[in-house]
């Protein structure tokens, strides 16, 4: 059977029809109903002789006002049908001003939303594009900013969320100078269209932040072909939560990317810091943009010198090692010769600020003779994840024992290959750590303790198992009254301010140091090499050495004979490490120099 439509059905059918044509639409429906009701108006109006004498045309003006004004007639205007007539036209001129106004609101609301949430095309030229952003990080963004000073620049952060979320996290979290101009993108930094807003070809640094190994490879190939054909290319500066190469050297270098591999540069630190407590803050002031950086100076007066008297001459400013065929040398031996071509690579406040004083006349000064390194008993490791093997391969070799509790056996065996050798015997505590008395005894011989995050679980999740695993570790040291320092790896920045660090205690976090060493080598791409070489277990790397054991306390020294007697003892001396100051730089000091008995020298040189 045929189903039966009303009028009513029909009239509602019609009318949505025209209102989800848009505001035009509605415009001009709107139009055609108030007309309709003037036209009829003054039609009635001239057939009951009620216009006063006037013609057709000033009658349909005056009604067409009187509706547009939503003006009502007075009692006495005229007989009762005139009143009638001119107040609906006024009801319906009420109305229409009424829904006008509120279609053209709610269309400018609209398009403010629009605008906000929409990407502005990228207009400038030699900006810096960073691809990758998560809520909570910011120390990449933060040392980007310091990086300019005072120079004007655009920095566009690309990722896929809402615009406001982004601009407002960053904005509640970093301070924007006013030479910087900040632009959020809503993008998916893996797909070239939604990419093409950023002007890559344009722009002279491209930072590609997303972290994980999959999304890289993707981000990279997906900026790949918004450059094809392009006559320049952009600064390319990688980093990558992974231990295995993404890309071969070789294809890296063709292509000018420069690519840091975070997740083994925190395994480094991890393990430096285990036995070393203190070394990660040492390290992050090292590679801010707040004091003194890494240079890279070319000193022709050096060609045929030994390197060692560089050192030695060095005077507002630290020679560390030399830049060769685009390889970093930290701390070579003191005999090697500069060549002409060779490049210093320098520490200091500014670029230039080295002075090279009286560096002819410098004596290299005889090696002390290395005392053996104290033998350390047992470092007890809470946890297992992809880093482990690295940073047991890092550990140092005086360690005599390596106990990894907390784990199964079937995680020891998918982490730990059978056939792996290491210099410290490595021993798997299976038994429950549920029981205080039962964690004692598996700690008991501990120096030092290293607690790994699991990456297997969320962010948040594994910071707070730390947390807790961190003090409980706390009670059980007081209650059982044992010695021993606490390196905890962290995955989130803002979770490490919510737990204290004591004395013997050093807090990781990856996050902090990959984005600081991203930020440098996107300023510098050269600085890649030198944190490789600084962190590389074979060549010389930064440690703590207690002032004490080098007998350098208690006498006053200045800062040319403390330099010396440091670099006598194999290393380059860096700064100072006081209680009251994680990495106090004396290079520019002329006040004599007393070390206390608490007191470590920041060294770069051999373990």
């Amino acid at each position: 059977m045929k189903k039966k439509i009303t009028l009513w059905q029909r009239f509602r059918y019609w009318l949505d029809y025209r209102m989800v044509r848009g505001t035009v639409s509605m415009v001009k429906l709107l139009l055609v109903l108030v007309l309709t009701a003037v036209i009829f108006v003054t039609l009635l109006t001239r057939l009951f002789h009620l216009a006063d004498g006037k013609s057709l045309i000033a009658a349909f003006w005056d009604n067409l006002r009187s509706a547009m004004s939503s003006s009502f007639p007075a009692s006495d205007s005229g007989p009762l049908l005139y009143i009638i007539l001119y107040t609906l036209l006024g009801l319906t001129g009420m109305v229409f001003t009424g829904m006008l106004i509120g279609i053209f609101s709610s269309t400018i609301r609209g398009r403010i939303i629009a605008l906000q949430e929409e990407n502005p095309e990228i207009i400038e030229q030699n900006h810096t594009v960073i691809l990758g952003f998560r809520i909570g990080e910011y120390a990449l963004l933060k040392e980007m900013i310091a990086a300019t000073e005072k120079e004007r620049r655009t920095i566009v952060v690309a990722e896929n969320m809402e615009r406001q979320e982004m601009e407002q996290a960053i904005r509640k979290n970093v301070t924007v100078p006013n030479n910087i101009r900040l632009i959020t993108i809503k993008a998916d930094t893996t797909s070239p269209n939604d990419l093409q807003c950023c002007a890559i070809p344009d722009c002279s640094t491209l930072v590609i932040h997303t972290r994980t190994r999959g999304r890289t490879i993707k981000t990279l190939l997906a900026t790949e072909i918004l450059m094809m054909g392009s006559k320049k290319r952009p600064k390319i500066v990688s980093s990558v939560d992974s231990n295995s190469r993404v890309f071969s050297r070789e294809m890296l270098k063709e292509d000018g990317i420069t690519m840091l591999y975070s997740g083994d540069i925190v395994a480094r630190i991890i393990a430096h810091s285990t036995t070393q407590t203190g070394i990660f803050e040492a390290l992050l002031d090292m590679i801010d943009f707040e004091n003194y950086e890494f240079y890279f100076e070319h000193r022709p007066e050096t060609a045929g010198l030994h390197f060692g008297k560089a050192v030695l001459a060095g005077r507002k400013g630290i020679v560390v090692g030399i830049y060769r065929d685009e390889q970093a040398m930290i701390n070579p031996p003191p005999e090697t010769i500069l060549l002409p071509d060779d490049q210093l690579i320098t520490f200091e406040e500014d670029h230039a600020d080295l002075i090279l004083d009286g560096i002819e006349n410098c004596k290299l000064p005889e090696s002390f003779e290395r005392p053996p390194l104290k033998p350390i008993h047992e470092v007890v490791i809470f946890g297992i994840n992809s880093s482990i093997v690295t940073i047991l391969h890092e550990l140092p070799d005086n360690i005599e024992k390596i106990r990894i509790i907390g784990v199964s056996a079937a995680d020891k065996v998918s982490y730990i290959p059978e056939d792996e050798q290491f210099a410290s015997k490595l021993v798997t505590d299976l038994r429950s750590t549920e029981s205080n008395y039962n964690l004692a005894d598996m700690i008991g011989n501990a120096e030092h303790i290293c607690i790994l995050s699991d990456y297997r679980k969320k962010e948040e999740d594994s910071d707070t198992d730390t947390m807790m695993r961190i003090i409980r570790l706390r009670n059980i040291k007081k209650q059982y009254n044992l010695s021993f320092t606490i390196t905890a790896e962290m995955r989130c920045e803002n979770n490490r301010r919510l737990i204290t660090s004591e004395d013997t205690e050093d807090f990781i976090v990856a996050t902090d140091l990959s984005s600081m060493m991203l930020a440098q080598v996107t300023a510098d791409t050269r600085r890649a090499p030198v944190f490789a070489e600084l962190l590389d277990e074979k060549g010389s790397e930064a440690y703590l050495k207690p002032a004490a054991e080098m007998g350098l306390v208690n006498t006053e020294f200045t800062y040319e004979q403390l330099l010396k007697e440091v670099y006598a003892h194999g290393g380059i001396l860096m700064g100072i490490r006081t209680r009251k100051d994680p990495f106090r730089i004396i290079a520019a000091e002329t006040s004599p120099i007393t070390l206390s008995e608490t007191d470590q020298l920041i060294v770069i040189g051999e373990e």
